[in-house]
């Protein structure tokens, strides 16, 4: 087993971080019920606990199991990479990518860890997630604390410009900063996936059109099943909660909570870690693929970032919709773009031809739109 030498220390940090979770419930209450005060108060206390708790990382976080170390292999379906990022501060300057060899998709999956959980535990279900054609990439926080690291998907977005879509998400705290970037980065992410997990007020994401899967076990004692349904609140109404029956928060990850079965304030699982494990990969490309599916044509023939896309917009929001005919073209271009997107994969001449013939459209369309 992997368990520290400085066994005191640890447990009391663990207890510390324990507290965390504590206070950010009391912190979201404290909010809801409008004592700003008091919230306030909670925000000072957590910015403390934050700056003390990154100077031990490397003492407290828990270690991959064997396993999760074994999944930093690559095989036939999966490269994985250690990427250095220069700019990151030393001892946690870099991500786990694992990049697929085949049938890549145009989706990529970001993931936050929980809080002091060495990235590595969550390697078995990146590699599976990775093997479906989704690159998935696990981010190394400050401190093994993503709350003191919120905006590093920022640059994984940058390295990788040939993914069309991204997709972020985490497990416990790490779930809860994933959706901090979502609201402060509306451009940047189309879903979110949280294991365990539920935003704060703070980082309310409900008046978004992010697509949101919220996965958690029915015997989770850190985030119950009680808190999560309250999370309907901060998240989309069209969320999708899935419960895993008997599985807890521990068996999230794949790492090591030596000598206790679970982490502690954790519940005890009805189901082995594979069980809980099969349905989170499950799901979870269950729910890349409808993010996936939800892109438009357009979208993936120029890239999201293309300024052209506005007057596409414009002319759909201020010509088209004016008219029944109109009306009809909208809706036949939505029900038919995962179709044409599947051809545009397929062939290649094809979608070059259709970029082109797009381009020279859209002059044509912002001239229509001013009448």
């Amino acid at each position: 087993m992997n368990y520290k030498a400085d066994d005191s220390f640890t447990d009391i940090m663990r207890v510390t971080s324990r507290d965390f979770l504590t206070l950010s419930k009391a912190f979201k209450k404290a909010l809801m019920m409008g004592q700003k005060l008091l919230g306030a108060i909670f925000a000072l206390a957590l910015l403390f606990f934050n700056v003390s708790t990154a100077r031990a990382q490397d003492a407290v976080s828990w270690l991959p199991l064997p396993e999760a170390v074994e999944a930093l292999e690559s095989n036939y379906k999966v490269t994985v990479k250690t990427v250095i990022v220069p700019e990151w501060p030393e001892g946690s300057n870099f991500y786990y990518a694992f990049e697929p060899n085949r049938r890549q998709r145009k989706t990529g999956f970001i993931f936050y860890p929980g809080a002091l959980v060495d990235p590595r535990s969550y390697a078995p279900t990146a590699q599976a997630i990775a093997a479906q054609g989704y690159l998935t990439v696990i981010v190394k926080m400050v401190g093994d604390l993503a709350i003191l690291s919120p905006d590093r998907a920022s640059v994984v977005i940058s390295d990788y410009p040939y993914i069309e879509t991204w997709v972020i998400g985490g497990h416990s705290l790490g779930g809860t900063i994933a959706c901090s970037y979502a609201k402060k980065f509306p451009d940047k992410v189309q879903g979110v996936v949280l294991w365990a997990a539920y935003p704060s007020a703070v980082f309310s994401i409900r008046d978004t059109s992010l697509k949101v899967t919220s996965i958690f076990g029915t015997n989770d004692g850190l985030a119950t099943p009680e808190e999560i349904e309250e999370s309907r609140a901060d998240l989309p109404p069209d969320t999708q909660f899935v419960p895993i029956d008997g599985g807890n928060h521990t068996q999230f990850g794949w790492y090591d909570v030596y000598p206790n079965p679970v982490q502690p304030d954790d519940n005890s699982p009805d189901i082995t870690r594979q069980q809980q494990q099969c349905q989170i990969i499950y799901h979870t490309v269950k729910s890349l693929e409808h993010v996936n599916r939800n892109q438009c044509a357009a979208t993936f023939l120029l890239g999201k970032q293309d300024q052209r896309l506005g007057a596409l917009r414009q002319f759909r929001d201020t010509v088209l919709v004016k008219s029944a005919i109109g009306k009809n073209l909208i809706e036949m271009y939505y029900i038919n773009s995962q179709r044409m997107i599947a051809l545009f994969e397929q062939r290649p001449a094809i979608r070059m031809s259709a970029k082109k013939m797009l381009e020279l459209l859209v002059p044509a369309l912002q001239f229509l739109s001013c009448f």
